[in-house]
């Protein structure tokens, strides 16, 4: 079977059942679906394992995760590979847009949300890269294509396509008797998890409705002392309701300031 390079146009002979092509013309690395040849490119990895795991660590420590995740998780294993996404290019009156989406099966849906350096895309190299470290796509591009169209973006306006594999670090750990698992994009070092151990949010909220409860009720009872020493006066009422406000307020915010650290240390 022949097929047109997209770069130089010239015919390539392609073995039966082959998809990773370099046109033998131009060295341009090519990827062959069942319907469309695109561009192959892979991204570059800058991260050793070592290093991919000390992001992780940092992203555990974050505020959006439960108190002492980066020290508690127990990290079971972790693999490296190259991840296949589809790659749109598009171009209208605002300007260039990148839309990506995942071109294998995977959970972590954020993948969509990566941001591509420019520069960063470089032709794939089948005797550089180990073939075990590469996945295979196995959404075709007439699908990637329907979900684009989908999200509202008109397929006249799309002036690039390519298949490109992004490098990854997957990690898998345990905490509080659960499984989970992180992806460390390492390109980038960039974390993308989408379930994981959350900080709750509740003992928050409760306080945050105990202090508004606690502050309206002292002003309450601070207008009803103003009126009751100053029963007679109206403007020395309310001026006397807020001089007692100043020091009530005061003395409530301790115990709600005291809440919150403790709190904050649990949590």
């Amino acid at each position: 079977m022949q097929i047109k390079c997209t770069q130089c146009g010239a015919d390539v002979t392609v073995q039966q059942d082959e998809t990773f092509i370099e046109c033998p013309f131009c060295a341009s690395a090519l990827f062959l679906d069942k319907r469309k040849v695109v561009f192959h490119y892979l991204i570059h990895s800058n991260f050793k394992p070592n290093e991919a795991e000390g992001n992780l660590k940092r992203w555990m420590s974050g505020n959006h995760t439960v108190k002492d995740l980066d020290q508690k998780a127990q990290i079971v294993k972790s693999e490296f590979y190259y991840f296949p996404v589809w790659y749109f290019k598009t171009k209208d009156g605002s300007g260039d847009k990148i839309f990506l989406q995942p071109a294998a099966s995977t959970s972590v849906s954020e993948i969509k949300k990566l941001q591509i350096p420019a520069g960063a895309l470089k032709f794939y190299d089948k005797n550089v890269h180990n073939d075990h470290e590469i996945v295979k796509p196995d959404v075709l591009y007439d699908s990637a294509q329907a979900w684009l169209q989908g999200s509202g973006v008109s397929l006249d306006i799309v002036k690039e396509a390519a298949l490109v594999h992004i490098p990854f670090y997957q990690f898998y750990y345990n905490f509080g008797g659960q499984s989970y698992t992180a992806l460390v994009e390492a390109s980038s070092g960039q974390v993308y998890s989408n379930i994981y151990p959350a900080k709750s949010e509740a003992p928050f909220r409760i306080l945050f409705g105990l202090s508004i409860a606690a502050f309206v009720i002292t002003s309450i009872l601070c207008y009803v002392i103003g009126f009751a020493l100053n029963s007679g006066n109206l403007e020395e009422a309310l001026l006397t309701a807020e001089f007692f406000k100043i020091f009530a307020f005061g003395l409530v915010s301790v115990p709600l300031i005291v809440m919150a650290y403790v709190i904050a240390k649990k949590v």
